[in-house]
């Protein structure tokens, strides 16, 4: 099967050939007509953190398996093929009842395999201060729980690539040693942390932000800060 399309990029016509869901070659066109039919095409867009769709988080006690497909194939039409479903801070039985259903909706359909390469918790390991909280509920932010983590991603079928958390929080700086000898990657964000507990979750293996800038108070001193601070380190 060959496409004739243009660049996203320029405008440049090609010709696409595909064999089954693969591309074999991607080859310049020389069209003598109109190019105004032809489509543009892109790569597909990967998401890190997508938190629902439609009014349905992932981050919810009565998500189930068909709930999760309608959410991710709703995401095609804006390009993106790849993302991480996130789930925000929340109660053990509703995190646990998110990534399985996320589990079994990825066992049901392969193309839903192929589009959640991992899932990501944001919290509930984070701040409890007004603003760097953000939206998160205060009444399910919690110390980080290495335990609750690992029974959270057997449920999830380890799909948890990706946490987010305050280093500051109770626990957070060993539970960052676990996570990344476990293959998880960590991010720093929902935090007012000072320098040091910023500097210890990179010696610990930390290597994102999330949301800086973002969840953050309304007002902080010029220096030092929690944003400078992630700013400033080249191993973020």
């Amino acid at each position: 099967m060959q496409l004739k399309a243009r660049s996203y990029e320029n405008g440049e016509p090609f010709c696409i050939t595909l064999q089954g869901e693969r591309i074999v070659s991607v080859e310049p066109a020389w069209p003598k007509g109109n190019l105004d039919e032809w489509p543009y095409v892109a790569p597909g867009i990967f998401d890190l953190q997508i938190n629902g769709h439609g009014g349905t988080w992932f981050s919810n006690d009565a998500l189930n398996a068909d709930k999760v497909i309608e959410i991710l194939a709703a995401h095609f039409q804006y390009g993106i093929t790849r993302m991480c479903p996130t789930l925000v801070t929340n109660s053990f039985e509703a995190l646990s009842t998110g990534f399985n259903a996320i589990r079994e909706a990825c066992e049901r359909e392969h193309w839903v395999a192929n589009m959640v390469p991992g899932c990501h918790l944001e919290g509930p390991y984070i701040s409890d201060v007004d603003g760097p909280r953000g939206a998160h509920p205060l009444d399910h932010v919690r110390p980080a729980d290495w335990n609750e983590f690992r029974e959270l991603q057997e449920i999830s079928g380890n799909r948890i690539r990706l946490v987010t958390l305050a280093p500051e929080t109770e626990g957070a700086i060993d539970f960052i040693r676990k996570a990344v000898e476990s293959g998880v990657v960590i991010s720093i964000g929902h935090t007012a942390a000072e320098p040091d507990d910023i500097a210890a979750a990179v010696d610990a293996g930390a290597r994102l932000s999330t949301h800086l800038g973002n969840g953050a108070h309304g007002t902080i001193r010029r220096h030092p800060n929690y944003i400078w601070e992630q700013l400033g380190n080249p191993r973020l």
